[in-house]
């Protein structure tokens, strides 16, 4: 194969920093059993580490000890010669490029979970350009894609047939957060549209300030929008409402319904409540997830009942 596109490599500009990171991120879901799951996993080169694995989980289990699987490995040594979409990790976790931007395979057989899958495209990659100082100090490059993972997964003996929309992102830089902001990552994918949005804030109601639509086969960056939380559970949020504007004029108004999501703390400072989620926008069905993330700090306080959600 010639060489890569910047996306499916090391970024081009790596530095010195310990910091520099190089993240992946593949969802899988199977909705109508409100099964939902990540393969995730980041490199840090200069520390010669690498993190991640995969997480499943369903409303009987939202701890990272009693979800259906977890294995989000923090101390692994990057494998000799490894690439971004070409490795096997430590933990079995196994990720090659198929077709540049396109396709990837995924595998994995280690404590009693097997996966076999394939990630395709089914729109262009969106590069996340935001102009929140925040967001812009924490990766050089970054973007996401809509496609549709399928496969099978084998869990405690169990088979699972997968075939499901799927969000993936990839990114390069240094990953050093200055100050844990609060906010949400959500996005929806149905067969011919999808969306992505990042908003900031500790209120009910938060500005957008990054994301995409993908329409009637035309891809344009978010550059207004709010998010409003219309209901809160016991630590995010219940049902939201999005409203946005995108680069071609286009408006989206969808609604998501959020499962109990897991409780992740893989990133030990930030702690992250990830929810299955089905859209509804103009009558069409999407399912995605809802990525609620703040400060351990601020989540240690709300979980122990010191502050309200949306305070």
């Amino acid at each position: 194969m010639d060489e890569l596109p910047q996306a499916d490599r090391f970024g081009a500009t790596q530095d010195d920093s310990p910091y520099w990171n190089e993240s992946v991120w593949f969802s899988l879901s199977i909705p109508e059993q409100r099964l939902h799951g990540f393969i995730q996993y980041y490199f840090r080169p200069n520390m010669n580490l690498l993190n991640g694995g995969p997480a499943l989980w369903d409303p009987t289990g939202t701890q990272v000890w009693n979800c259906l699987y977890y294995n989000w490995s923090h101390l692994q040594a990057i494998p000799p010669g490894a690439e971004k979409f070409n490795m096997t990790a430590n933990n079995s976790l196994s990720v090659q490029v198929i077709e540049p931007l396109t396709r990837y395979a995924i595998q994995y057989d280690n404590d009693d979970l097997k996966m076999d899958l394939q990630w395709c495209a089914i729109a262009p990659m969106h590069p996340l350009r935001s102009k929140d100082p925040g967001q812009r100090s924490t990766q050089t490059f970054h973007m996401e894609q809509a496609g549709k993972m399928t496969g099978t997964i084998v869990l405690d003996g169990k088979h699972f047939d997968i075939d499901c929309h799927s969000m993936r992102d990839t990114s390069y830089g240094p990953r050093v957060y200055s100050a844990s902001s609060t906010g949400g990552y959500f996005w929806g994918i149905a067969e011919d549209s999808a969306f992505h949005a990042i908003a900031k804030g500790e209120t009910s109601q938060q500005n957008v300030i990054g994301g995409f639509l993908w329409q009637e086969g035309k891809l344009a960056s978010l550059v207004s929008g709010q998010r409003k939380v219309e209901q809160y559970g016991k630590y995010g949020p219940k049902r939201v409402l999005l409203e946005a504007e995108d680069a071609l004029g286009r408006t989206i108004r969808t609604t998501g319904a959020l499962e109990d999501g897991l409780i992740f703390t893989g990133y030990t400072d930030r702690t992250v409540v990830w929810s299955l989620t089905r859209w509804d926008w103009d009558g069409t069905t999407l399912w995605g997830d809802n990525q609620e993330f703040c400060s351990s700090l601020r989540f240690r306080r709300i979980a122990r009942g010191n502050l309200k959600l949306g305070d």
